[in-house]
């Protein structure tokens, strides 16, 4: 697998390994990827098929993100690692149909040149995409295998579930945002997360290092036992935490960093204040109020949830849940889901100076960024839910618009471990997969609707 292959790399080679490796990974990916988005349906190629799969066909820890058994696993969490339920509602917040003819022809321009809504669901490796309008379903397409009772993961939109639980609890006057992390968590004092804010965690403001063998993304995956753990490496999400160290060059100037490490501590201190589990607390406070079907996330070897990344859940499920936001986001008090604290998650912020100088800056201009959440500031008010291997949701109040995509495209490129290491975000390898084109369908697609 792409990415392990770099993570197992420094077993032996070092932490530097790690990004060559990952460079090579990622060419490779390239390389593959062209015109391959036809032909990775996991359950035409038979991956995972029979009683017992073919020995080349099985999928594990070591090839897990290698195509298409990526395209498998991430249908199929729950088969692969431990996992904590959520549960869901007596009763399902309805999605009523209101097709609106054929968006598959939808056409935008990407890199200068027209795309087809379909091509473009297609080339990037789309596994589920589901239109709503003023709450109603105008489009929804499944690809390869895929199905609407299926679970598929969120990857990093997970996020923006740990923001809005930290929203409610600062609501009710549990917790203090302005308050140093380690309050909550004293295991963390001393420590980059612990010493920050829990305001400045959650807007990924804190100026921190990870070790070159640990970087944020393969360091945690790891902890949690996603790929084979380096020996010696942390293999719990806590300990993870304590390997972040303050950077040798901080300068005390403002920083914008994305990495997982933030909300996996937030969400220490959310268990800590309410004595209850992550899983419990969506379960209680958010998805039991719409879902129609459970949903459920990756846990580590001490039953600790994944709150940056582990979420799975149906696609329907994840528009029920985008459309609870964007009702509560227009002044509503939608399906239980306290109105207040999802205004407070998603209240403007000013950081788009900052996010401009950050990791992920690249394809998104103007962008600003709290709680978890993306802000795009667009003049509609429009956010979003964005994750790794091209998971979005994106919600425009003022349209009434709510998009969510799940796909599996392959991204193996090594991440930053500061905030210094990569000031910029690098371009997406092909023009396809970036941000700027996902903006292009989301608004050739609202210009179709019939109105």
């Amino acid at each position: 697998m792409q990415a392990t292959s770099a993570y197992s790399a420094s077993k032996t080679r070092g932490g530097a390994s790690i990004a060559v490796a990952a460079m090579v990974a990622a060419a490779s990916a390239l390389a593959n990827a062209q015109g391959q988005a036809d032909t990775t349906d996991p359950v035409r190629l038979g991956v995972m098929q029979g009683f017992p799969p073919a020995p080349d066909k099985r999928v594990t820890k070591a090839n897990a993100f290698q195509l298409p058994n990526l395209r498998w696993a991430f249908r199929h969490t729950r088969e692969t690692s431990p996992t904590a339920g959520i549960d869901r509602a007596a009763s399902a917040l309805p999605l009523p149909a209101h097709p609106a003819g054929n968006l598959d022809d939808v056409t935008f321009e990407c890199d200068g040149k027209p795309v087809r809504l379909s091509s473009y669901l297609r080339d990037t490796y789309t596994d589920g995409f589901i239109v709503l309008h003023e709450g109603q379903v105008l489009y929804e397409r499944y690809f390869d295998s895929f199905g609407p009772r299926q679970p598929h993961i969120w990857a990093s939109m997970t996020k923006s579930i740990t923001g809005l639980l930290a929203a409610m609890l600062i609501d009710e006057g549990k917790l203090d945002p302005q308050a140093k992390l380690a309050t909550y968590v004293p295991e963390l004092a001393g420590n980059p997360f612990g010493e920050a804010t829990i305001q400045q965690n959650l807007d990924m403001e804190v100026a921190l290092s990870y070790p070159a063998s640990l970087p944020p993304d393969l360091g945690l995956f790891g902890a949690v036992g996603i790929v084979p753990r380096r020996e010696g490496a942390p293999d719990n999400i806590y300990d993870f935490l304590k390997v972040a160290r303050h950077p040798q060059d901080a300068t005390g100037a403002r920083v914008w960093y994305y990495q997982n490490g933030s909300p996996e501590a937030v969400a220490w201190a959310l268990r800590r204040i309410t004595g209850q589990s992550w899983s419990a607390l969506v379960s209680e406070r958010i998805w039991s109020k719409f879902a129609q079907d459970d949903a459920y996330i990756q846990v580590d070897p001490l039953g600790t949830e994944m709150a940056s990344g582990g979420m799975n859940s149906t696609l329907r499920d994840a528009a029920r849940f985008a459309e609870a936001i964007r009702k509560a986001s227009a002044g509503a008090d939608p399906d239980g889901i306290p109105g207040k604290a999802v205004r407070l998650a998603l209240r403007p912020n000013g950081n788009q100076a900052l996010f401009a100088k950050g990791n992920l800056a690249n394809g998104r201009s103007n962008y600003a960024y709290r709680d978890y959440w993306y802000q795009v500031n667009d003049g509609d008010g429009s956010i979003e839910a964005s994750g790794r291997f091209g998971q979005k949701i994106y919600i425009n109040p003022k349209k009434a618009l709510t998009i969510v995509k799940f796909s599996s495209n392959p991204d193996s490129a090594p991440r930053a471990i500061s905030a210094s290491a990569a000031p910029a975000a690098p371009a997406p390898r092909r023009p396809v997969e970036s941000p700027e084109a996902f903006a292009g369908a989301a608004k050739a697609i609202y210009a179709a609707i019939p109105r």
